[in-house]
């Protein structure tokens, strides 16, 4: 829906709205349905008075379907309501980084979906300069969480650690691309890290999601060096209520500090910003950690997907409230999946078992498989 407000004492409206269907376009309000995925022009409306008509086009383009990349920065124009740097967190031009002096561990994204018909295919975390002298052993941790909501906050508590993040991948340092290797990068001098899903998460149920660049700090088997330096838009975010300021759901990129178990300190919003010490200011950062995603099209279908192997084991299953707890499982991934094949939850095994928060799933049957193909089913 397009929202006409041109305001009153117009006597007749005309919408145009390239490569829509459109049931009434004299209508004050324009619904507009797109059955082909493609980029089309923005719609136009023409309001007609009795002095004559007013006409409204805007530059902006609309992509239905395909995939798309999504960031929080007003992006429209570079320098002007954007641009990218590395933000500062210490009074001596530091950078965010593996030896960063503000005990920084884990950096992140907060995203809402706007269309249950959304899919995510991996996300795209921006560099702001290549690494250097990386060992192989080194790497970019990446998570997606499903958050618990309040009413002006989010948590991790609960997915964070006992049952894990829906999806996950540690990205070697080594695989930094830049525009040399083909790579989109919305600056020359930046390079991007790439974590692909192979079965595309669909975002039905999930509205909310968290992507989550972890282990800046010493972490066992995962080392990032000081040498990574995450982008993020530098200029100054509008202006937020008062009020505004405690409510996490009014910000989006947030940090983790050492021996904390949640994403708790907003930095950075586009609409908003952080409060800056050293300028007695606010400021604005946002990480470009930017999910890929995928609309209109749906990328699996039929119960064959997610076949079982009627030789592997039935896994053992137990349900309290809203947590299923799977055990007789290898150490390894295990996944749950809806009747359509699609992936819903993933979570990796430890010591035998793993525990699904399934509060986000629809009703209906969903089918636990491990790696290995061993299964179980649960009915919300």
């Amino acid at each position: 829906m397009f929202k006409n407000t041109s305001g009153s004492g117009a006597e007749s409206y005309k919408w145009i709205a390239p490569g829509a269907d459109v049931d009434d376009d004299s209508a004050t309000d324009l619904i507009a349905v797109y059955s082909t995925a493609g980029t089309y022009e923005f719609p136009t409306l023409t309001a007609n008075y009795a002095t004559g008509e007013s006409k409204f086009a805007h530059d902006l383009k609309i992509k239905v379907g395909g995939q798309a990349e999504l960031c929080h920065s007003d992006t429209r124009k570079w320098g002007t309501t954007y641009g990218l740097g590395h933000a500062p967190f210490d009074n001596d031009g530091g950078y965010l980084g593996g030896s960063n002096d503000r005990n920084i561990a884990a950096v992140g994204n907060f995203y809402r979906f706007s269309s249950p018909d959304m899919y995510v295919d991996g996300v795209n975390i921006y560099s702001g300069k290549k690494a250097q002298n990386v060992s192989a052993d080194s790497y970019v941790k990446v998570r997606i969480y499903l958050p618990y909501l309040g009413q002006s906050s989010f948590s991790m508590v609960g997915q964070f650690g006992a049952l894990g993040a829906l999806e996950l991948d540690n990205i070697p340092m080594t695989n930094y691309k830049t525009t040399e290797d083909g790579a989109y990068l919305p600056s020359k001098d930046f390079g991007v890290y790439t974590m692909s899903i192979s079965r595309p998460m669909n975002c039905e149920g999930y509205p909310y999601l968290f992507f989550a660049v972890e282990g800046f700090v010493s972490e066992p088997n995962v080392k990032v060096t000081e040498d990574f330096v995450i982008a993020t838009d530098v200029l100054p975010g509008r202006a937020l209520a008062l009020e505004d300021y405690s409510d996490a759901l009014s910000h989006n990129s947030f940090v983790r500090q050492n021996g904390e178990s949640d994403f708790l300190r907003p930095v950075s919003v586009f609409g908003g910003s952080s409060f800056d010490i050293a300028s007695n200011g606010w400021k604005s950062y946002n990480f470009w950690i930017c999910p890929v995603v995928r609309g209109a099209e749906t990328p699996f279908t039929g119960i064959e997907d997610i076949v079982v192997d009627s030789a592997k084991t039935e896994l053992e299953l137990t349900r309290e409230g809203d947590c299923v707890t799977i055990t007789g499982v290898k150490d390894g991934q295990v996944s749950v999946y809806g009747l359509n094949g699609v992936c819903e939850l993933t979570a990796q095994a430890a010591n035998g078992g793993v525990i699904f928060n399934i509060s986000a799933l629809g009703k209906g049957v969903h089918i636990v498989r491990t790696a290995e193909g061993s299964t179980a089913k649960f009915v919300k």
